[in-house]
């Protein structure tokens, strides 16, 4: 459940950042509030408030910006108390979930399946959820789901940088790249973790490789980290290099970026519904 966790901390993120933006126009707005009386079927409002101890209630029947200002104020509160009931619900369910990864589970089972490898117990040709599968194209997902099983050249570089497992047993280098996966799984999409490649000279390795239709490449490489000078120079260098062998976005390769492992998850979704599946 790990996913779900850090799904949940990017929820409990994202409302608090609304709430902080939200405490502060509502502090700039003025002291008081919006009253009205009805007489004869006529509304006038008035904006009440204290002076000097003193309660005070002025007509702005005439001051629409005023009516809105307080409008405004008063959405902004009750919006804040909405937000912050929120907050504590999702903090309260991130702390009870249970963690659902790999190393969780092996040790909640019986002492003879904890000394089996990892892979005894994922099913890596299975399609789960696959939106090309209602098309008919069974044969087409056998092919893509053997292509992905077959051996292949993987990256040896920094294994101990691969700490994220993923529901497929697949540890991956960041939490972005474990939602990618984890999406990319949920619509049964075959792929291949940063296989090796060979442009002219040079070796890399781009984070998901898929194989189209007309059985060609095409590349999916997420750049995190891009507050940090150092990574972002090592990722323009590698666009470079692969931009001469003709890896080119928008042609056969899709770029995505985060800052501090922060990424939008609709935004992932329809990138695999209206750019990855469809090449399949």
């Amino acid at each position: 459940m790990a996913i779900y966790r850090d799904q949940l901390k990017e929820m409990v993120y994202e409302q608090k950042k609304i709430l902080m933006k939200y405490t502060n126009d509502r502090n700039k707005c003025k002291e008081g509030n919006l009253a009205y009386c009805a007489n004869h079927g006529k509304k006038t409002y008035y904006h009440t408030h204290y002076e000097d101890g003193r309660y005070v209630r002025t007509s702005i029947d005439r001051n629409p910006e005023a009516i809105k200002e307080l409008a405004r104020k008063e959405f902004l509160s009750v919006s804040c108390k909405v937000l912050n009931h929120n907050i504590k619900v999702l903090e309260k369910a991130e702390k009870r979930l249970l963690d659902g990864d790999i190393e969780y589970l092996k040790g909640n089972m019986q002492k003879a399946y904890r000394q089996l490898p990892d892979e005894y117990f994922f099913n890596n040709g299975s399609v789960q959820r696959s939106i090309y599968a209602v098309r008919g194209a069974e044969e087409g997902i056998r092919r893509h789901v053997n292509w992905a099983k077959e051996p292949y050249e993987k990256s040896t570089y920094n294994p101990k940088g691969l700490k994220y497992p993923t529901s497929i047993g697949l540890k991956v280098r960041s939490k972005s790249e474990q939602h990618i996966v984890e999406q990319l799984v949920n619509y049964g999409v075959p792929f291949r973790y940063e296989q090796v490649i060979r442009v002219y000279e040079n070796y890399f390795a781009p984070d998901l490789t898929f194989r189209a239709i007309d059985l060609s490449l095409f590349y999916w490489e997420h750049a995190g980290m891009m507050n940090d000078p150092v990574y972002c120079a090592r990722h323009k260098r590698k666009m470079e290099l692969m931009e001469k062998g003709g890896i080119v976005p928008w042609r056969n390769l899709i770029v995505t970026y985060d800052i501090d492992d922060y990424i939008n998850i609709p935004m992932i979704k329809s990138i695999i519904e209206n750019d990855v599946i469809p090449r399949l």
